[in-house]
């Protein structure tokens, strides 16, 4: 092979590397200030958008070269939950033609970016591993977290967003570069992933069939080393730490109670082998009792017992309780997306229109499969259910921490937010289809390593 052969091979990695960070930074960036400008992402022409438009662009080629030149790629794609998320791509750009008239444009756009970033995150995966994709997403969004608290501390006429709670009450949120739900959505991906970087494995999880596994040789602890993300050292320790501290802060600015729930639960899951034994049980058990003396304290302090009316509403934003029973008006908001979907079961009204189609209060369905149910029809939910069964059952029971962090907060935000397949994908999106993907990894590099043994073959 010729050296004008070798250096694009060479310089590829840098350049996807390059646009994982970018689009880690960018596709998050909505510059809005109250909730009367939030609209879709792809509607206007804008800066912002074209650069978007851009990125994602330069994005699809490298997708495609993946595609054409690396046996990994097709590979990973080949994978039961790669043909998923190919499947789910081809049903959302043939239901994007019978998007909704005023739509229908930004539709079939939204639909071709997904999947001209499938095949990117894919191409990246195979092409960079599983760790170094994690370290520049990270990078990314931390740039992306960094310039909403210069706008939040520095300019916070705009860099704060205005959410009306009642028809007079407004409550002030961290805003100016998007909603603060997504604010928060991006903080907590890179906060988990953040941790599992710190804090995470550098060498494979130690299963208890792997004392009598006879393949448990080299080849085969180096091939499951693919899915370790973790990286040591002094300085990345230190680079780590204040990532995680940013997106803990970012998430509490931005008062998303389900960004923060699901966080909490995503992060337990990703630290649940860590609780087992004696420093376990003393963590557990010094974690039930601060929170009974926060309770204990508060009630003290109120006069009134800890589920009073008056203690509930602390939590809210308003003061109101029903703002809980009616979880912040989703329960009226699902009503209203459940009945656009009943007059287009098939085809739904495409990507990206929630904004037009549904009232100027819901802006979205508020839930995960009713997104995709209102974007693409009933087949679309039907992939997506299978994918999100398939995170349950393989991603949420992973030896690896970040997968099951990845996959936990998808699969508890996803209860009550859109959370993922957004018009340009943010970071969750990305990081969510490599979990799904990675694990492929392993069984490639295994075969590539040493002969397939017959116990081996499914």
């Amino acid at each position: 092979m010729t050296s004008s052969d070798e250096q694009p091979r060479a310089a590829m990695p840098w350049i996807i590397g390059l646009v994982l960070i970018a689009a880690a930074a960018i596709n998050p960036l909505d510059i809005i200030t109250g909730a009367s400008e939030f609209d879709r992402a792809t509607s206007s022409t804008g800066p912002q958008t074209l650069i978007k438009l851009g990125l994602a662009g330069m994005a699809t080629l490298i997708g495609f070269l993946g595609v054409l030149l690396s046996p990994r790629t097709r590979h990973l794609l080949n994978s039961v939950p790669g043909a998923a998320l190919l499947a789910l791509g081809f049903v959302f750009c043939a239901t994007s033609v019978f998007a909704a008239p005023t739509v229908r444009i930004i539709s079939i756009a939204s639909a071709l970016i997904f999947m001209g970033y499938l095949l990117f995150i894919t191409t990246a995966l195979a092409t960079i591993g599983a760790k170094r994709v994690a370290i520049c997403l990270v990078l990314g969004t931390s740039i992306y977290l960094s310039y909403t608290w210069a706008l939040f501390i520095l300019l916070p006429e705009s860099g704060t967003f205005t959410e009306y709670v009642s028809a007079t009450e407004t409550v002030q949120r961290m805003g100016g570069t998007g909603h603060p739900n997504t604010i928060a959505k991006v903080a907590v991906a890179t906060g988990l992933l953040g941790l599992a970087l710190l804090t995470g494995r550098t060498n494979p999880p130690t299963l208890p069939s792997d004392a009598d596994n006879q393949f448990d040789t080299s080849p085969h602890s180096v091939s499951d080393r693919v899915l370790a993300i973790a990286t040591r050292g002094p300085w990345w320790n230190l680079i780590w730490t204040g990532i995680v501290v940013l997106a803990t802060a970012t998430v509490l600015a931005t008062i998303s109670r389900t960004a923060i729930i699901a966080g909490f639960a995503a992060a337990g899951m990703m630290l649940i082998d860590r609780f087992y034994g004696r420093g376990g049980l003393a963590i557990a058990i010094a974690s039930v009792s601060a929170a009974a003396l926060v309770i204990f304290a508060f009630s003290l302090w109120s006069g009134e017992g800890p589920f009073s009316e008056s203690t509930v509403t602390v939590v809210t934003k308003s003061g109101d309780v029903e703002e809980l029973t009616s979880l912040t008006g989703r329960t009226v908001i699902w009503k209203e997306a459940v009945d656009l979907i009943a007059e287009r079961p098939l085809t739904g009204w495409g990507l990206d229109s929630a904004a037009s189609v549904m009232s100027k209060e819901a802006t979205g369905t508020h839930n995960l499969l009713l997104h995709i149910s209102f974007s693409a029809g009933m087949v679309a939910c039907l992939l997506l259910l299978g994918l999100l069964g398939w995170s349950l059952i393989f991603g949420a029971t992973s030896g690896y921490e970040w997968i099951r962090g990845v996959t936990v907060f998808v699969l508890v935000s996803g209860l009550v937010e859109d959370t993922i397949f957004e018009s340009f994908p943010t970071m969750l999106t990305l990081i969510w289809i490599v979990a799904l993907l990675a694990p492929n990894m392993v069984y490639m590099q295994r075969t590539e390593t040493q002969p397939l043994q017959p116990s081996d073959r499914q």
